[in-house]
C-alpha cells in the first residue's frame, strides 16, 4: 500500500472539506498501483501527505495563498515558525483585523499571515471574497490557539520537498496526466442547497459550468488510461452529470459550520472513472 495513515504528516491548516478523517474510506477505493499522484485541488493536502514520498506527486491549487504557504513550509520552515511564534504575543482582535487588511509581498510574511488568520479566525474557516480578500471574522478565543506543531511542520516540509507544487488551472494539470497516473480531484463541492453553499476558497467560486468542465476533462483523462477519482457532495446535479460512471458513497462529518447543530454526518460521493 502506497499510503501510510500511521506515519503520515497532518495538514497544517484547518480546511473545510479536508480529507483527513475520510482517508481510510477513500483509500479503500483508490487504485492499488499507480506511477504518479496528481491532485489538481490541493486544499489541506491530506491525501498527498499520506502518500509514500517515493511516489512522484503533483500538488496543485489555483489558490496562490495556499501554494505560497506550502512553498515556504518546504523552503523556510524554521523562519516561518519563528514568525508565527512572534504573532502569538500579538494575539488580539485588533491585531487580527489589522493583519487581515494587509497584503504582504514577502513570501514568508504572506505565509505566516495565512496560517495565523486560518487558526485564529472564526471556526477555522478559509474563505475569500470576490476580490480575493480573506473575509472570515475574528474567532474571539481568550487565548491564541496553537498555530503549528513543530514536529509535524518539519515532516510536512520534508514531504513537500519530494513533490512538485503547482499553481495552475485544474484543466491544465489534468490534461498533463498520462496512462499509469492517478488523479484525485477534491474540488469545491456542489451545494446540497442554496444556503449550504461554501466554495469561496479562491474568491472566484466554482459553479456548475466548472463542475461540468471538470467532468469533461476527467472523462478525457480516463480515456487516455488515467485512473481518476472525484470527491463531491451527493447533490442530484453531481449524480446526474456522473451517471455513466461508478459512483461510490462516503459517510462524512461536517467539522466546519457556523451552526453547531449543522455539524453531523453527511453523505458524499466518490466518482471513479
Amino acid at each position: 500500500m502506497k499510503f501510510d495513515l500511521e506515519k503520515r504528516a497532518k495538514p497544517v491548516l484547518k480546511w473545510a472539506g479536508g480529507k483527513s478523517a475520510l482517508l481510510p474510506q477513500l483509500i479503500a477505493h483508490f487504485p492499488l498501483e499507480f506511477e504518479r499522484l496528481i491532485e489538481p485541488f490541493a486544499g489541506g493536502a491530506a491525501v498527498s501527505l499520506a502518500l509514500d514520498s517515493r511516489i512522484p506527486t503533483i500538488l496543485n491549487d489555483t489558490n496562490t495563498e495556499i501554494i505560497n504557504l506550502y512553498e515556504v513550509i518546504r523552503d523556510f520552515p524554521e523562519v516561518l515558525m519563528s514568525n508565527l511564534d512572534s504573532m502569538v504575543e500579538k494575539y488580539c482582535e485588533d491585531f487580527f483585523y489589522s493583519l487581515r487588511s494587509e497584503t504582504p509581498t514577502d513570501k514568508i510574511d504572506k505565509a505566516a499571515r495565512t496560517v495565523f488568520l486560518n487558526k485564529t479566525g472564526f471556526n477555522g474557516l478559509y474563505r475569500q471574497n470576490s476580490k480575493g480578500g480573506f473575509n472570515v471574522p475574528f474567532g474571539k478565543r481568550s487565548r491564541c490557539p496553537a498555530l503549528f506543531d513543530r514536529r509535524n511542520f518539519l515532516q510536512v516540509s520534508r514531504r513537500f520537498a519530494s513533490l512538485e507544487l503547482s499553481n495552475s488551472d485544474f484543466e491544465t494539470v489534468i490534461a498533463g496526466a498520462e496512462k499509469g497516473d492517478f488523479v484525485y480531484c477534491d474540488p469545491p463541492y456542489e451545494p446540497l442547497s442554496v444556503t449550504s453553499s461554501f466554495n469561496s476558497y479562491t474568491g472566484s467560486g466554482f459553479d456548475r459550468k466548472e463542475q461540468i468542465r471538470l467532468r469533461d476533462v476527467c472523462v478525457a483523462a480516463a480515456r487516455r488510461g488515467v485512473t481518476v477519482a472525484v470527491s463531491n457532495s451527493s447533490a442530484e446535479f453531481i449524480k446526474t452529470i456522473y451517471q455513466e460512471n461508478d459512483i461510490r458513497f462516503i459517510a462524512a462529518k461536517r467539522a466546519i459550520n457556523s451552526k453547531g447543530s449543522a455539524r453531523g454526518s453527511v453523505e458524499e460521493v466518490l466518482v471513479l472513472l
